[in-house]
């Protein structure tokens, strides 16, 4: 059986590289303090689902920043997470910022591609930690300008040890509405 044309094998293992994948990670927050000082001082947070997307406001703010989007990507077939992206505008950066996580056991040297409609990058990888590899930072106006114009969804490519590609593929739906009113959001 063949996941967007990749072999389940092939998917599975870069799941399976992910078991405990994504459980609590918070995206760029931080986590909160533990035992009752958790319960006074968690930000409160207020959720709203654009299409694919998940807007996250924090009050207070969490790291000097009000809201962000996400997106989680399950497999369907083991319910395991297998990419979170993440972001958020930086009033501090004066830029947007995102955080991909990816399942592990895949070569990093290559990098990892990103394409959306004509959009087309290859993001490296910051860090690998048992939740997954990380891509993280300020990202280009053109990413940005691509998800809003997508008409259904982007693919991030990465190389298998095995040396054959395999992609992710994650929705584009509801991103403009998630993204302007996150950044309505963070500029206040």
């Amino acid at each position: 059986m063949k996941i967007f044309g990749f072999p389940l094998c092939t998917i599975a293992a870069l799941a399976l590289g992910a078991v405990a994948f994504l459980g609590a990670t918070p995206g760029f927050a931080q986590s909160a303090p533990k035992g009752d000082a958790a319960v006074a001082s968690s930000p409160k947070v207020t959720t709203q689902q654009h299409g694919d997307w998940l807007l996250e406001c924090y009050d207070p703010a969490v790291n000097g920043m009000s809201c962000q989007i996400k997106q989680r990507v399950v497999h369907k077939e083991s319910g395991q997470n297998i990419l979170l992206m993440t972001l958020t505008y930086s009033q501090k950066e004066k830029s947007d910022m995102v955080q991909y996580v990816l399942p592990l056991d895949f070569l990093l040297a290559p990098g990892v591609g990103v394409n959306i409609g004509d959009f087309q990058a290859v993001a490296r990888v910051n860090r690998c930690m048992a939740q997954g590899c990380v891509i993280e930072g300020k990202t280009e106006e053109t990413f940005i300008k691509a998800m809003k114009a997508a008409k259904d969804q982007g693919r991030f490519v990465m190389m298998s040890r095995a040396g054959k590609k395999v992609g992710i593929n994650f929705s584009a739906t509801g991103f403009t509405k998630a993204y302007n009113e996150m950044r309505a959001q963070n500029s206040k």
